[in-house]
């Protein structure tokens, strides 16, 4: 039987709706870098600036409660591989972006070396993301972390949904 998540909310894990915002507002700030170095514009780099630093600070809970998931995880299993890589992978691309915002933070719009790293530094912290979120779906949909236990009927040989 697969166990469920430890962190719940009206029955609902609460890990995989609270991720949905840092894996939106993080490339949604590459976007806005992208948009600035085409356009020209200072809006779009601050712009960025925000939507990074808020998909950073909502990536905290985001790895609060993805810790209590995975203490639910059982062990010296494939669930458990595949969770210690997405942890892994995910931490790599919230660290990139952390670099990025700290090598863009000020009030003047960088130009340089500063905006090439930034936009490299969020360019590889979105692939890292990518393949994190990935191998988070692999535990949900292929493992059912953080779902609730299928009770199968023992005579009927039918599950019950």
């Amino acid at each position: 039987m697969k166990q469920r998540g430890k962190f719940r909310l009206f029955g609902h894990p609460v890990h995989p709706v609270i991720t949905h915002f840092p894996m939106s507002l993080l490339p949604v700030s590459l976007l806005g870098d992208l948009l600035r170095v085409w356009i020209e514009a200072s809006f779009w780099w601050s712009f960025s600036f925000y939507t990074l630093a808020i998909g950073l600070i909502m990536s905290i809970p985001a790895l609060i409660t993805g810790m209590m998931d995975f203490m639910s995880i059982p062990q010296k299993g494939a669930a458990e591989r595949v969770a210690i890589s997405h942890m892994t992978i995910m931490m790599t691309a919230i660290i990139l972006y952390t670099a990025s915002f700290f090598i863009r933070f000020g009030v003047e719009t960088p130009s340089g070396w500063r905006l090439i790293s930034s936009v490299s530094l969020s360019i590889l912290g979105l692939i890292f993301l990518l393949i994190g979120g990935w191998l988070g779906g692999q535990l949900v949909y292929r493992y059912a972390a953080g779902s609730e236990p299928i009770i199968e009927k023992q005579n009927s040989g039918k599950s019950s949904l």
